[in-house]
């Protein structure tokens, strides 16, 4: 992998994957429903940046979740993800047994988006590079639907607009 640092939060660090050509979300420390939303929110505005057909989810350095994580996930995030552009998600688990239960919940709850879930980051990327799709044009950067770039900005203001009115303290930037 040749990361590139492109955020950076208390509870997630994004990197882009020159060599693999996929956005690394690698999570770490304690996520509070809180934490999750205003880094899932950095992360969302990379994703309406540019499209990236593959996402590597690393939750290895996670010590705790709390319980609505899941659910927020699998119910406001998460769906967005294929409206992005995003086809592959390879989830690397915590090594908890709530983190895991966590991702199981969101597998059961996400139909369309390939999710595969692993103990082994070599795992996951192995997983990932055997699925390098080819892009419409055959070079460049895949596409993405006019009208889904617009649902996903309005989805991403919606998602900035709750969490400022949840948390007036939280400033999201």
């Amino acid at each position: 992998m040749a990361l590139h640092l492109l955020h950076r939060t208390p509870t997630l660090d994004i990197y882009y994957d020159s060599w693999n050509d996929w956005l690394f979300a690698d999570w770490q420390g304690e996520l509070t429903l809180a934490a999750v939303q205003a880094a899932c929110l950095k992360l969302a505005d990379y994703l309406l940046r540019r499209p990236y057909a593959r996402v590597l989810n690393s939750n290895t350095q996670v010590l705790t979740v709390e319980w609505e994580v899941a659910s927020w996930l699998a119910r406001v995030f998460l769906p967005s993800l294929s409206l992005a552009g995003v086809t592959r998600l390879a989830w690397v688990c915590s090594p908890s047994l709530r983190g895991r239960h966590m991702v199981h919940t969101i597998l059961r709850e996400l139909p369309l988006l390939r999710l595969s879930i692993f103990d082994e980051l070599d795992e996951a990327v192995d997983w990932l590079q055997h699925d390098r799709t080819e892009y419409a044009s055959g070079c460049g950067l895949p596409r993405r639907l006019a009208t889904h770039q617009v649902q996903l900005e309005l989805a991403t203001q919606a998602l900035a607009r709750s969490l400022r009115l949840a948390s007036p303290a939280l400033r999201v930037a």
